[in-house]
């Protein structure tokens, strides 16, 4: 069974965030909340798109994410 892995690395966040998804829809959707949550956090004014959010929010040196598929190995 596939699965979606979320990576963020936020030069703003001390930790790293990794998580798995059961498909990539819930991992954008995460990666949306993250965004969210950090950009009111931070006081900084909220995108309604979420993808403008997301954009917007790793235009930052250093900020990165990656959503990609795994499986298990056979």
């Amino acid at each position: 069974m596939e699965r979606f892995l979320l990576f963020i690395r936020d030069t703003a966040a001390a930790d790293d965030v990794a998580d798995i998804h059961p498909d990539e829809s819930s991992a954008r959707k995460a990666l949306a909340a993250y965004v969210r949550r950090r950009t009111r956090e931070q006081g900084r004014p909220m995108p309604i798109n979420d993808d403008v959010a997301i954009a917007s929010y790793f235009e930052a040196d250093g900020a990165l994410y990656a959503i990609a598929r795994i499986s298990p190995a056979r």
